[in-house]
């Protein structure tokens, strides 16, 4: 597997006259993502998430986090936040998460009504355009290289005629970046990704579910689980006692650490 450096690839694109990058090849892009977890501080969070091409119209994106790769000095030891796969396919994508235990999956068209800007600009060694995009209650700027033609990107973003270098919401809260192109030849995650275990729901009822959720968790019962294994069982007594109080504000504090998701709807549970 050869890593491809953004100061090489044009030299190979020019001498393989655009051959190198045939859709017939399968390619696993690496993205820094920068994102806000809490709507009301300016800190921000780092993590990596993998885009993997598998031929010419199917894309699995994930989180990195606890993937074993020359990667790891970057990333540190942290809990992931961005606990969510995407799979891209010609003009629906999927959507795998969890919250409280439940393991769901949603299936949505691709939105590609991109508005393209035909003037070029350089960004780390790359022709690119600007494109932009209103998403998930987001308005974005994606900048793409038309010399690399990968239609998959990151997260939901599909469908520019060139690999998405970065992309990034206006309001400053996310922002996807590549630092890592690699032709691969070995299993995709894909394969090895259990989408058994995830039950088909529309996204509407999985936004009624978290939002009921979050009204009083105290009422529920629920299961929190962390990135390392270590798990939280809580039981609702029936009786709104001391226990019940205490697990509210329990599970206030948990939401809290991460009340921004990048889709404004699917939150997550992150102890």
């Amino acid at each position: 597997m050869a890593h491809l450096k953004f100061n090489n690839l044009l030299f190979f694109i020019f001498l393989f006259g655009g051959i190198f990058f045939g859709f017939s090849q399968n390619y696993q892009v690496l993205y820094k993502v920068n994102f806000r977890p809490k709507k009301e501080k300016a800190d921000l969070k780092t993590e990596y998430m993998r885009l993997e091409t598998l031929g010419k119209s199917k894309s699995i994106f994930y989180n990195f986090i606890n993937k074993k790769d020359s990667v790891n000095s970057l990333k540190g030891d942290q809990t992931p936040y961005l606990r969510f796969t995407v799979i891209q396919g010609d003009k629906n994508y999927k959507y795998y998460g969890n919250f409280n235990d439940l393991y769901f999956v949603f299936n949505e068209p691709l939105k590609v009504d991109w508005k393209i800007n035909n003037k070029t600009s350089d960004f780390n060694g790359y022709k690119v355009q600007e494109a932009k995009i209103e998403l998930d209650e987001r308005k974005w700027i994606a900048l793409f290289a038309p010399e690399v033609p990968i239609t998959s990107g990151p997260y939901k973003f599909s469908g520019l005629p060139g690999l998405i270098l970065k992309v990034y919401s206006e309001d400053g809260d996310y922002s996807f970046e590549m630092i890592e192109l690699t032709k691969y030849t070995s299993e995709s995650y894909i394969n090895s990704f259990q989408t058994s275990r995830f039950v088909a729901i529309k996204k509407k009822k999985i936004e009624t579910f978290i939002s009921n959720f979050l009204k009083d968790p105290g009422a529920q019962n629920f299961k929190l689980v962390n990135s390392y294994g270590d798990s939280f069982d809580y039981n609702f007594s029936g009786n709104r006692d001391n226990s019940y109080k205490d697990m509210n504000e329990y599970v206030k504090g948990v939401f809290e650490k991460y009340d921004n998701p990048v889709d404004n709807k699917i939150y997550l549970l992150i102890f």
